[in-house]
This record gives C-alpha cells, sequence and structure tokens, in this order.
C-alpha cells in the first residue's frame, strides 16, 4: 500500500475524489477538514473507491476492490472492536499519521496578513505508535489487520488574538492540514512487525537494550514489548533484576 503515497499530491487527491459522493447521509469529504480528510483523500485515489461506506452495518472511510481503509489520528483502541469485526468481511488497513514536524503560520489579528512561519519539531517518531498500540494490542499482528504508519508534516494556521491556550501564547489554532507525506511504514505480517526488534538483538529481550538499539527511550521500547506479548508475538521469560524478558511466541 506504500505506492499509493509516494508522488501523490494532495491537491490531486482532494481533486481526484471531488467527484466521489460519500454514501453515508451527512457525512462528506468536504465537510471534513484536516489531516483526516486529507488522508482519507489520499487512500481514495485508487480506482473502484467508496468514500463513507456502510459495510457489514459500519461506517467505513475509503472501500476499496481489496481491503477496507480506515484512517484513525487518535486512540486507535476506540476502534479495536470496529476493525476487527470489518475484519471478518475483508482485510482492513488502519492508517495511522504521526506528526514529526509542523509549520506554523501566524496571521495578524487585525488585517488577516501573514505576520511569521517557523517550523517547529515535535519529539514524536516512528515508535510514537506504541503510546497508541499499547491501548489496543489485539489489532496488532491480527489476520486481516494491516497498518501504515505515515510521518506527516503539518501547516498549522495560528491567530494571536488571546483566546488560545497559555502553552501556545494566546494563539487560537484556525486549522491544522496536511502539508506532506514524509515517509510510510507498512506492517501486514506478523513478520513485518517482529522485523522491528533489531536482528541483531539477541534474545531475551528487554527494554533497556531494544531502547538502546532502536535508539528510543526504555519506557517506550517497555510499550512495544508489551505490546507485542499482548498480541502474542512474544512471551513473557522471566526477569532481570526488575525488568521483564521476552521471547518469541512458537505461532511468531
Amino acid at each position: 500500500m506504500e505506492y499509493i503515497l509516494q508522488g501523490v499530491s494532495i491537491d490531486y487527491a482532494f481533486e481526484s475524489v471531488s467527484t466521489i459522493v460519500a454514501e453515508s447521509p451527512g457525512i462528506g469529504l468536504y465537510a471534513e477538514r484536516g489531516l483526516h480528510a486529507a488522508l482519507k483523500a489520499v487512500y481514495a485515489t485508487r480506482p473502484g473507491a467508496r468514500l463513507e461506506a456502510r459495510v457489514a452495518g459500519k461506517i467505513v472511510d475509503v472501500v476499496l476492490p481489496d481491503e477496507f481503509v480506515e484512517v484513525q489520528t487518535r486512540n486507535i483502541g476506540s476502534i479495536s472492536e470496529k476493525i476487527l469485526h470489518l475484519a471478518c468481511v475483508k482485510p482492513v488497513r488502519i492508517v495511522h499519521p504521526i506528526v514529526v514536524e509542523t509549520i506554523i503560520e501566524r496571521i495578524d489579528p487585525g488585517d488577516g496578513s501573514l505576520a511569521s512561519t517557523r517550523k517547529a519539531k515535535t519529539r514524536r517518531d516512528f515508535y510514537s505508535l506504541f503510546d497508541e498500540l499499547v491501548r489496543a494490542p489485539l489489532v496488532v499482528a491480527s489476520p486481516n489487520v494491516r497498518f501504515d504508519v505515515v510521518l506527516v508534516r503539518v501547516r498549522e494556521l495560528r491567530v494571536r488574538d488571546g483566546s488560545g491556550s497559555w502553552r501556545k501564547r494566546g494563539d487560537r489554532v484556525l486549522s491544522r492540514d496536511l502539508a506532506g507525506i514524509m515517509a510510510t511504514t507498512s506492517l501486514d505480517t506478523q513478520a513485518d512487525w517482529l522485523a522491528l526488534i533489531p536482528a541483531a538483538l539477541e534474545a531475551p529481550y528487554e527494554s533497556s537494550a531494544l531502547g538502546a538499539a532502536l535508539g528510543i527511550a526504555a519506557p517506550r521500547a517497555r510499550k512495544v514489548l508489551y505490546t507485542f506479548a499482548k498480541a502474542g508475538l512474544l512471551r513473557e521469560a522471566g526477569k532481570s533484576g526488575n525488568r521483564k524478558l521476552y521471547m518469541k511466541t512458537d505461532r511468531a
């Protein structure tokens, strides 16, 4: 599925789906704004795409000839039941964007002109995915459930009118839109998920060593191991001090 995102401009995606009518009343691409709508448009550029179609009693973001696509920007756990239900009908691809860079454009509250532009790096990366999956392990490597993890750049339009939060120095966020897709990783099989553990890392695995190998903090590495264990890819294999050890299961 990664090829869908390469070389497809966001403007082209919206133009391509402009004639597709959402099948569920009250829901439409142009009724939505922001990151979710843009990614849905990108995936709907494939021939035969249907938007917001009802399938098996559920509304699906994009129905493709060979799979369903659900874009979920946060709270993956809230759609776990829906995903597993749909996976009994056809493969389901969960598209989860992770914002790794933000372009902040601030407009003048007086005349609406652009006052400043700056880039802001976030502290998020690919493995931020597991901040979500630790609460939704059943969809990991589940039969007929696939993932696209999309690292994105967003453009955030703000106005400093004093009505925003103190964290944003009084700026009010007017919109937050997709500015670019920086990388996409597809995780379609158990092997894809387990390949996230470096081959050079010897089992049994523990969070400190895994974190060092991946370049992430031990608490996040612990979430990776916990999620894999709950998904049935790993099993507990004792402890090293206070740290749990994990091995691959027979099914993995």
